[in-house]
């Protein structure tokens, strides 16, 4: 997370500088556009290793007679000690998933051979973590102290459930994981702004071929009724990258009391850059 956040900064106070000048004397082209992509892919790996530096510090277990429970943030994962059918060290699913869901400490979910979900708790690696199987998932965890964890599962199953748990993660409020991970949502935030850096990328190696001037009003029959500096129509994307932030922001507020509303602004915010895309094209032709 350092080095990530060291070279965001070096981006951060590299394209300062420029901004800094009058915009009329702005070098736009390719080259700008590489130096912002790289500070804001950097920008995001730092939030994103950020995110899994808190949820390594707050990762936490606990058992009572009705279930185990994994905490990290303000999340919670339900097992029902009921469902369990047996517990086993992890050598037969080590190795599997994603090597980045390894780096710090092992989370997220993948597939086991037979089709069963593997979710991955762990800060040890997975062939000396316990797997607790159920029916239809397993789970990953690594308890400070493994033996003493399987004998108080033990003694409360002994003891019998006394409340009928349902699988699965319950969401926190705070940092709004139900929203991130919901399949909708990725993908319409993914897409707004992959075409968002798109049209931007294709407009900064646009535009030293651009007239000083562009016309960025016309009348009803086309005609142009006022030009403007051609700095103005970076505007464009930049306006509707910020619509990108504000949907996204409404939709983490909305998630939990209206999904359907929270994906159909993700979903708006495509639709939105196409129509900023359309806006450019017509502009520069």
């Amino acid at each position: 997370m350092v080095p990530a956040v060291a070279g965001a900064a070096y981006f951060g106070v590299r394209l300062g500088t420029v901004l800094l000048q009058a915009p009329a004397s702005w070098p736009v082209d390719s080259r700008l556009f590489s130096a912002l992509l790289a500070g804001l892919i950097l920008v995001a790996a730092s939030g994103m290793l950020a995110y899994r530096v808190a949820n390594a510090l707050t990762l936490a277990y606990g058992i009572d007679r009705n279930g185990i429970y994994v905490f990290w943030l303000d999340n919670r994962m339900v097992v029902p000690i009921g469902r369990i059918e047996r517990i086993e060290q992890g050598a037969a699913v080590n190795g599997l998933g994603h090597w980045l869901q390894s780096l710090g400490f092992y989370h997220g979910r993948t597939r086991l051979p037979g089709g069963r979900t593997l979710y991955r708790f762990s800060s040890i690696a997975l062939s000396r973590a316990l797997i607790l199987h159920t029916a239809d998932a397993a789970y990953a965890v690594s308890p400070a102290d493994a033996d003493a964890f399987v004998q108080e599962l033990e003694q409360r199953r002994r003891l019998g459930v006394i409340q009928q748990l349902t699988p699965g993660i319950e969401p926190g409020r705070y940092f709004f994981y139900a929203f991130w991970v919901d399949p909708v949502v990725r993908w319409g935030l993914g897409l707004a702004v992959l075409l968002n850096l798109g049209l931007l990328g294709w407009l900064m190696s646009l535009y030293p071929q651009l007239p000083l001037e562009i016309a960025l009003r016309a009348n009803a029959v086309g005609d142009v009724v006022g030009t403007a500096p051609r700095y103005q129509i970076l505007f464009l994307p930049l306006a509707a990258a910020v619509l990108i932030l504000v949907n996204a922001g409404l939709g983490m507020t909305l998630y939990l009391r209206q999904a359907v509303g929270a994906r159909l602004l993700q979903i708006s915010s495509v639709i939105l850059q196409i129509c900023f895309m359309v806006a450019v094209l017509t502009i520069v032709y």
